[in-house]
């Protein structure tokens, strides 16, 4: 072999040697060129900050602009949300789009207007339920997770009968539940909706128990007054434009409106306070954005959707609509939802809720969990028998014994679960727990924390979604 060719690799390395050892040369480039990055990453900060600044309030907003509704598209909030997606583009000239994140009985929208980034470019339409949602144990979530912007909308209950009913008054009313407790059987919302609140705080005022009168849950006011109205319920509860046409018609007769003052709208309808009952009760809509979006896009907010409230297109918009007008900004409305807050803890905790709805017919949040937790104990447990019992005869001491340590192990695995829902919520919890015992059990990682996954979105598709079950949020406040 030829010795240069032989030699090339230690030739190689001793110039390299020879070339670091000599570096002062290389040092010094070293440093200039340390110099030149850190002055050229100061300048490009400082060049991203100033972009990011003149973005941030010069040019807001600077695109588009999501405004989360958390209730179904067609309904009432709906179309307010999309009202707003249209005046703020007007005003702005950038695109405000709606998007309807539904489910948990507000929860999940809530929850995603209050987590999202707060660059101003997220608004959410917060409602009536935010005061109530973390007294049912639904989510833990409150006003002050919000930069709280506007309240445009307040529309007072009402208690609404047929038009041929014995009772003339409100106190009427009240009397014949006195004489028959329990008769009287009536609705408009689902158990804990914000109209069950409400003829429940009614009937605390009046100081008769809340339980004197049978509430039937219905998904919403319009099922409710059709039952009403085919004699299958004695009185309905809910705000008086949800049956603008009913009573324009004649069908239906409003016996007391839950408003301090009589409203605009409907100036001959009497309130519970002037027939003796002290008793206000009001569902609400209102603008928020994610706490510390900055306070000059608040400010600036703020301002732009005081000019539209005092618009006609907004007074017309709403009036069309059959919506009660009620503006409050900023620190006023904050103020009106901490009392809100604390006016509807005392009706919740009254009527029985502050646990959650399972004391109530509701199977309650922590239903499924159980269910579940013992579904996986007897499938667990069957695999672990299995598995012994088909173990070879001169092992099955052996076997006895792992069998054993597999059952407290699995045993402590669920009491671990059953305290990670309170603490985690249930989504979280299930994932994990189902992920590990599947591993545990054989199955490769992948597939463990495939099998953990689908098997939460199922039961989110099943039972949030579709039957609108309560599940467990967590300290984490997620929607289930």
């Amino acid at each position: 072999m030829n010795s240069s060719v032989a030699n090339f690799p230690a030739s190689v390395a001793g110039t390299a040697g020879r070339e670091f050892c000599s570096a002062p040369r290389l040092a010094v480039r070293f440093r200039a060129a340390s110099r030149v990055m850190l002055i050229s990453s100061v300048f490009m900060s400082a060049t991203l900050y100033s972009d990011h600044s003149a973005d941030a309030w010069g040019k807001y907003p600077n695109k588009t602009v999501t405004i989360v509704c958390p209730w179904s598209p067609g309904g009432g909030t709906d179309r307010v949300s999309r009202f707003w997606a249209e005046a703020l583009k007007d005003e702005f000239g950038q695109p405000f789009v709606v998007v309807n994140r539904t489910g948990g009985a507000g929860a999940v929208g809530h929850f995603a207007g209050a987590h999202a980034a707060p660059d101003g470019h997220t608004i959410a339409v917060i409602t009536f339920e935010l005061c109530t949602m973390h007294r049912m144990k639904i989510s833990h979530l409150t006003y002050r997770d919000y930069e709280c912007l506007l309240q445009m909308n307040a529309d007072p209950a009402a208690i609404i009968v047929r038009a041929d009913a014995p009772w003339q008054s409100l106190q009427e009313w009240l009397d014949a539940i006195r004489t028959a407790p329990g008769k009287i059987k009536m609705s408009g919302t689902a158990t804990g909706g914000a109209w069950d609140l409400a003829r429940a705080g009614l009937l605390r005022a009046a100081e008769i128990p809340i339980d004197s009168v049978v509430w039937v849950p219905h998904p919403g006011a319009a099922p409710s007054v059709l039952e009403l109205m085919g004699g299958h319920l004695d009185a309905v509860c809910c705000s008086v434009p949800e049956i603008a046409s009913q009573l324009e018609s004649g069908q239906l007769r409003v016996l007391a409106v839950m408003s301090n003052e009589r409203t605009v709208a409907y100036p001959n309808l009497p309130t519970a306070k002037e027939q003796g009952v002290s008793w206000e009760a009001v569902g609400w809509r209102g603008l928020a954005l994610p706490k510390g979006t900055p306070s000059e896009i608040v400010e600036q907010l703020k301002e732009t959707c005081l000019k539209i409230t005092a618009s006609k297109k907004f007074k017309t918009f709403m009036n069309k609509n059959g919506f009660g007008i009620k503006v409050r900004a900023t620190d006023e409305f904050t103020d009106f939802l901490e009392a809100q807050d604390k006016q509807w803890q005392e009706v919740v905790e009254a009527a029985g809720y502050s646990q959650g709805l399972s004391t109530v017919g509701d199977p309650g949040p922590q239903a499924l969990p159980w269910l579940l937790l013992i579904g996986l104990s007897i499938a667990i447990g069957w695999e672990s028998v299995r598995r012994t019992d088909s173990a070879d005869e001169q092992h099955s001491s052996s076997s006895i014994g792992g069998m054993a340590v597999r059952l407290a192990l699995i045993a402590l695995a669920l009491t671990v679960y059953v305290v990670a829902i309170s603490w985690i919520g249930f989504a979280s919890a299930t994932v994990t727990f189902v992920s590990l015992t599947t591993w545990r059990l054989g199955a490769k990682w992948w597939v463990a924390l495939l099998t953990g996954t689908i098997l939460v979105t199922i039961v989110w598709l099943l039972f949030v979604k579709l039957l609108e079950v309560q599940l467990p949020s967590g300290s984490l406040g997620l929607p289930f």
